[in-house]
């Protein structure tokens, strides 16, 4: 059985405000066997709802790294408690509900009683809508971007830093990136700011651009009898500069990209233009697009063509897998490796000094 390690490190400093004061925990499982110089690295990047515990990723960061010989990786990254539902939040209007489903013995048992309301109405079949209460500072939010892509790319540094530390071989050559929503669409921000860092991504449903740097994100969940619809207001929307919200076509346009890049894309997704994502990638070397319609849903990779094809994730990274080695057979990386990068997209300009052991990023306009 893989071997399974936690690590906590001074994260990097908020490119937004300059906060030094966090912790960026990282768990990685080595295989049962041993490290060697075939061994690969897969960092794991979950979207909206999946975490660093959630036990689907906890399973496959042990199952990948026997079955596929590799160090698997996650990190709990910038803001990414607030990308899970919520227990504490809003109800607006609550008496207004309160007076339109309960019968008027009920309405003088739960008078002036929030919660003995909610209760009620709990045993009630229709749709409440809530506010969640996000305890989002300027410190630590739910950027979508730029922070939670640096936390990434730290995670895998400090990762071969550690390897190296304790001259444990592996194969640099093989770094690969399975990401689902908008984990995949981080992965994309991470190959865009370290060109040279992944070798493969795997893009399950990723969005072209984070969705809710604009919106509300909605969450329907069950409570008893009763339909939560919780809404959550991201303060994102009112940190993140215009200039540093980067859709895929920006992310992309005039970059010589180098990783092999498997994208999973369903055709009823409601929360991704498909055709546009496709159009995107056709113009982007060392992709392979793979667009699921009702008909090509096997009912063992993927059960939908929907947001996230309700995918199976080890039989998806298997099929993944076997694509990767047939590609890589017939193309080497050209990657350099530098001790200072400068990444233009856009309109942002990002400096990277790796001199000092892990990554620093300097973030301005350009």
């Amino acid at each position: 059985m893989a071997e399974n390690q936690s690590i906590l490190i001074g994260a990097h400093p908020t490119i937004y405000n300059g906060y030094i004061g966090r912790e960026l925990r990282i768990d990685f499982s080595l295989p049962s066997a041993g490290m060697n110089a075939q061994t690969g690295i897969i960092l794991l990047v979950p979207g909206f709802g999946g975490n660093i515990d959630s036990k689907v990723y906890k399973k496959m960061r042990e199952e990948l790294s026997d079955g596929f010989n590799m160090l698997t990786v996650q990190s709990a990254f910038f803001g990414d408690q607030f990308m899970q539902s919520s227990e504490d939040f809003i109800v607006e209007d609550i008496e207004a509900y309160a007076q339109k489903y309960l019968t008027e013995e009920e309405k003088a048992y739960v008078v002036g009683n929030t919660d003995k309301m909610i209760q009620r109405l709990s045993t009630i079949d229709f749709i409440l809508p809530v506010k969640a209460k996000l305890t989002e500072t300027e410190n630590i939010f739910n950027d979508m971007g730029i922070m939670q892509a640096i936390d990434l790319i730290t995670t895998l540094e400090a990762v071969k830093i550690l390897l190296d530390g304790n001259d444990l071989e592996y194969n640099s050559d093989q770094i690969i990136g399975y990401g689902h929503s908008h984990g995949a669409y981080l992965l994309h921000l991470v190959n865009r700011i370290a060109p040279n860092l992944l070798s493969n991504i795997i893009d399950n449903s990723g969005w072209i651009e984070p969705a809710y740097l604009k919106s509300n994100r909605y969450l329907f969940q069950k409570f008893s009898e009763m339909t939560l619809q919780i809404e959550f207001d991201y303060l994102a929307k009112r940190i993140v500069p215009t200039e540093m919200i980067f859709s895929l076509d920006k992310l992309y346009n005039n970059f010589e990209n180098q990783a092999n890049i498997l994208t999973f894309q369903g055709t009823n997704d409601n929360l991704i233009d498909h055709e546009y994502k496709q159009k995107i990638f056709s113009s982007i070397p060392n992709t392979k697009f793979i667009l699921i319609d009702e008909k090509d849903v096997d009912g063992i990779k993927y059960k939908s063509n929907t947001h996230g094809l309700n995918a199976d994730f080890l039989e998806m990274f298997k099929f993944a897998y076997k694509v990767f080695d047939e590609k890589d057979k017939m193309r080497k990386m050209k990657r350099e490796f530098k001790n200072e990068d400068e990444v233009i997209i856009a309109n942002t300009k990002i400096n990277i000094d790796y001199s000092n052991g892990l990554p620093v990023f300097v973030v301005s306009g350009y």
